[in-house]
Order: C-alpha cells, then structure tokens, then sequence
C-alpha cells in the first residue's frame, strides 16, 4: 500500500457516514426532480419525432424548447404564436387533458413520499402537512420558472400573464388535494369538519347559514355526493359513446385527413399522438352535445343536437371530422343525443330512491327522516354537485386558438353545467320518488306474504286448516288419483304429467330424485265373462244381465262386488230405459236392448 492510497482514520466524526438531508431540503428536491421527470418525458417524445422527422423546421435546442411549451401548456398555461399568417401573435389556449395526467401523477407521487418521510422522521409534529405540499410546490415551481425562461424568446412561448396564475394554481391545487387525501383521519367525519368551519365564522353568518342548510343532514349529503358522482360518469360515458359512434360513421373522412396534413410517416404519427392526447377533449365537447347546449367552433357557431351553423375555415383534423354537417339535426341525432341525459337522470334518480335515506327508517338521533322529503332535498344537491363537475371540466376542455373567430373553441362551461343540473332535476326526480314507492310497495308485499304465511302456519299448528304439506306437488297428485277413482269415469283417462319431467323445472330448481307414486288403475272386466245373474233385491244390477220388466233398480245402492266402478252409469241409465219401456219389452228387442248394447259398447271402449 502507498503513501497515495492509504488514508488515516479522519479528524471529523461526521464526514465517515453520510449525513441525510433535512426534511425541508428533501422536500424541495422532491418536487424538483417531479418537474424534470416531466419534462424529460415530454423531451423525449419531441426529440423521437424530430429525430425520425424527414425534413425538421429547426435543430435539437429547437425541439427541446418545444417540449417545454408543451409541458407547460400541460399546466394549463396559454401559449403565443409569433408566426401566424396574418402576421400578429395568436394564442393557444386548448389543453390537451391527456397530457396533464403526467404532472399530476408525479407531483401527487412527490407529495405522498414527502409525507411519508415526515410520518417516519422524529420531529413529524414540527410540519404538519400543508408545510409539505409547499416545500413540494415550491420544488417543483422553481424548475417550471426555469423551463420558461428557457422556452422564452422562440416562436411559441408561454403567456406571461396565465403562467404567473395559472401554473402555481395547478401545482398548489394537486399538492394540497394530495396533502388532505393522505393525511385524512377516519375518525373525524366530515361533519366534525363542518362543526369546526361553523366555529370560525362570525355569529350571524353562522345563523344564518344553519338556517339555510337546516334540512341537510350528513347522510343526504354523502348520498348526494355518491348520486352526483356516478351521474357525472355516466354522462361522461354517454359522451364517450356519442364520440365513438361519430367517428365511426365518418370512418372515411378521419382517415382522409392525414394525407392533407403530412406526407411522411413521422408526421403522421405525430398527429395520432395529438389526436390521442385530445380525446379527452373531444369526449367532454360530446357530452356537451349530448346535454343539448353544444359547442362552438368559432365565429359565434353552435353545434348541437338542434342544428350546426357555419363555422370558420379550420385547418383538417381527425376529431373535427366527426362534426356535424351544417343543418337542422336529424331525428336520429335528437334520439341519440337525448340517450345521454336521460341515462344521467335515471342513474341519479336510481341511485338515490334506492338508498335508506329514500325509504330506510331513520337513524337515531338524525334530524330529517327518511321519506319524500329526503328524496326531494337530496337529488338537487347530486343535481348540483354533477353540473359542477362538468362546468369545472369544460371549462378546462376548451380555450382560444386564435384571435377574434378563433377566440373560443369548444363547449361554455355556464351552459354545460346548467343543463347537466337541469336535466338531473327533470328526470331524477320523478325517476326517484317512483323508485322510492315501487321498493315500498315491493317491500309490503314481501311482508304481508310472509304474516299470510306465518299465519297459515300457525293455524295448520293449531289443527284448524292444512299444514304446507298440502300444498305440495305429492299431495296434489294424490289427490288427483284419488278424485279420478271416485269419479267413476267422469274425468279424463290421463295422467297429468309431472312437472319435475319438464326442462323448465329441471333448469330452475335442478333434478330432483324422489320416490314417485303412481295411480294403481282397476282393472276392467270383460263384459263377456260378466256372470250372468239377476241382482239382489236392493243391489244395482249386474251389467251383463238384463233387468226384469218392471223393476226398477235402485239407483242410490252402490254397486255389487265384482262389478266394475266405471260401468255403473251406463247399467242405471240402461234399467232406467227398460222400466219405462214396459210391456214391449216381450216383443224381442226395442228401445231398451238398443240402449243396453251402447251403453255396454261405450263402457268397453273406455276400458
């Protein structure tokens, strides 16, 4: 070992073990290396296109600044051309929603490490978590004041004044939402929250609020959020639904459109990606359509289900393909158009006539109680919450391409969330009340068949009517069997088949193996072997002799032994017949023999 390589213990006592960072500087590092992580996807995708690009308008440092713009655009914030064709800077103002989910996927990811690291810290009471989300946003703000700055001075720059505002507002907003949501306490519900917040407004204020928000209680408001909710998404999917179907049917026209834009094949590939990062866009403006307000492609245009004015000269794209021609709408479009809200409303009136605020007892203590009331209080406030939402995303869906005719594309965010609000109200209310009465209604029935059954139970207990047994399929046929052997022949030959055999049967209630008892049928006797008597005084004559003249047989007595039960009809009409013939029945065979002999040969076929 020399005297270059070899080092003695060192003076220090610190510098053998690296000291770790402090929490603060963690923090601001965190949110630092969040915003590189964005831009160095958003360098990579540009400089990938320029690199394949056949013929690029400017070199790598052009690129780079490119990628910075378009993630700071990401953020919300406006853009500026310098070169336009008429010759004055134009903004660009439309966000494409796709690309914003990277910056708030990697400052939520900073956040929640950042809040992780203070939990396992000693000195975790010293910043609460809204000093966190701040050392992360002011990280993470410092590399987005240096992107600027370097994207600053090219033909497409940042707009200074929505960058002051609007990129702190993004960041701050996805921090502090990531702070609360992560440092929630299950213990304290939100109407301890609610408590608190009424605690720091003045005395009048306070009044007058519980006043307004008297018929409000926590359970209609968690309900309506969770109807709001679910109604946003099913309107959101019906717009996706009604994007879909557009474009499909102009299958053609989207295709056409490359060939018009790019000749090379990176070129088109770089459409498909911005055509991608839009269809969130375009997903918000069809739900816009669906709701009935529409959207605007500039120069005061609309386009909804009603109709399609003119619009300006826009340069091809794939999404505005699908557009509506210029005329009055189609039924077709109304019906498909009208599916959206509709769906929307059912869903919210569903969800909320459903619920055990809608037709739950109420629970104790709770001031409102559940019943129409509730239904009526909670389905404007699902109705307010879901024409929020939209109002909030289209307002983000949508902004300015250009000057004067280009100032606005897209849906307005007032006129999409009051048509959301209204159709909510329209169609969930009545759709909840009804609801609401058919599960009461459904729910009595259910109880008064279960008090008949418990009350037919306890009488079949008691010995004062049939037990369940009675009831089943066993005991019905015995019945049957028994019914046909007294009836001495009046009822059909057949037996009834058994529903057991039948698919439908087998298919609901599965195969069933059990003992099955089947009719014991009495065999006929042959009329020819019949003994040929007379009958006994007071006992039905023998079916194969013939009555005497004059007696009449005695039609209540029951057959004699030997004698079959389906042939005792036919013998009494028989005697009855020959009693009343008299005197000729000596002169051979009249009317009674004749009516013997069909009788007999009746009584053979249905044996």
């Amino acid at each position: 070992m020399s005297q270059l390589t070899h080092r003695g213990p060192s003076l220090s006592s610190g510098r053998g073990h690296p000291r770790p960072l402090p929490l603060t500087s963690g923090w601001l590092l965190g949110g630092a290396v969040a915003a590189g992580l964005g831009l160095g996807v958003f360098a990579v995708v540009v400089l990938l296109l320029w690199t394949v690009s056949p013929y690029p308008d400017s070199g790598a440092g052009g690129a780079l600044r490119t990628a910075a713009d378009l993630w700071l655009l990401a953020h919300g914030t406006h853009l500026v051309r310098h070169e336009t064709l008429a010759g004055s800077s134009a903004p660009v103002g439309v966000t494409p929603l796709l690309l914003t989910a990277v910056p708030v996927w990697l400052l939520w990811r900073a956040t929640r490490e950042g809040l992780d690291a203070r939990l396992t810290a000693d000195d975790d009471d010293t910043y609460g978590p809204l000093a966190v989300a701040g050392w992360v946003a002011g990280g993470y703000l410092l590399v987005a004041a240096a992107a600027v700055a370097y994207a600053s001075g090219s033909p497409i720059e940042a707009e200074p004044v929505s960058t002051v505002w609007r990129l702190p507002l993004f960041v701050v907003v996805v921090t502090g939402l990531c702070a609360a949501y992560c440092t929630r306490n299950p213990s304290r519900s939100v109407a301890t929250g609610w408590a608190a917040f009424l605690a720091r407004l003045p005395e009048a204020a306070r009044v007058r609020l519980r006043v307004l928000l008297r018929h409000v209680t926590r359970d209609r408001a968690a309900l309506a959020v969770q109807a709001g909710g679910a109604a946003t998404v099913v309107l959101c999917a019906g717009g996706a639904m009604l994007l879909a179907g557009a474009l499909i049917w102009n299958l053609q026209a989207v295709f056409g459109v490359f060939p018009e834009l790019t000749d090379s094949a990176s070129g088109r590939f770089a459409v498909v990606l911005l055509t991608i990062a839009l269809l969130p866009n375009a997903m918000l403006w069809a739900t816009s359509y669906g709701l009935g307000p529409g959207f605007t492609l500039g120069a005061g245009s609309v386009v909804a289900p009603a109709g399609t004015s003119s619009a300006p000269q826009l340069p091809p794209f794939p999404l505005l393909s699908a557009v509506p021609d210029e005329g009055t709408g189609s039924v077709v479009q109304w019906c498909l158009a009208g599916t959206v809200p509709l769906l929307g409303g059912l869903m919210c009136g569903w969800w909320v006539g459903r619920s055990e605020v809608a037709v739950g007892p109420p629970p104790k203590g709770a001031h409102g109680r559940a019943g129409w009331r509730a239904v009526v209080v909670t389905v404007p406030l699902a109705a307010l919450l879901c024409g929020s939402l939209l109002a909030l995303s289209t307002a983000c869906a949508g902004g300015p391409l250009g000057n004067d005719a280009l100032a606005h594309l897209g849906p307005y965010w007032w006129q999409t969330g009051g048509a959301a609000c209204g159709w909510l109200l329209v169609v969930g209310l009545p759709t909840a009340l009804w609801v609401r009465w058919w599960t009461l209604h459904t729910e009595r029935r259910a109880a008064a068949a279960a008090e008949r059954a418990a009350e037919a139970a306890a009488l079949a207990a008691e010995g004062h009517g049939p037990d369940a047994a009675w009831h089943t399929d066993e005991a019905r046929r015995e019945r049957w069997s028994a019914m046909k052997t007294a009836s001495g022949g009046l009822m059909a030959d057949f037996v009834p088949d058994d529903p057991r055999d039948h698919r439908w049967y087998v298919e609901r209630f599965g195969p069933i193996e059990t003992d099955r008892a089947h009719d014991q049928r009495t065999p006929a006797t042959d009329p020819d072997n019949a003994p040929d008597t007379a009958p006994d005084v007071g006992a039905a004559p023998d079916i194969g002799s013939a009555p005497d003249a004059g007696s009449a047989p005695d039609i209540g007595s029951a057959p004699g032994a030997g004698s079959v039960p389906g042939r005792g009809f036919a013998a009494v009409c028989g005697a009855g017949s020959g009693a009343g013939a008299g005197a000729d029945s000596e002169s051979g065979p009249g009317p009674t023999a004749d009516t013997n002999a069909k009788a007999n040969a009746k009584a053979d076929t249905n044996a």
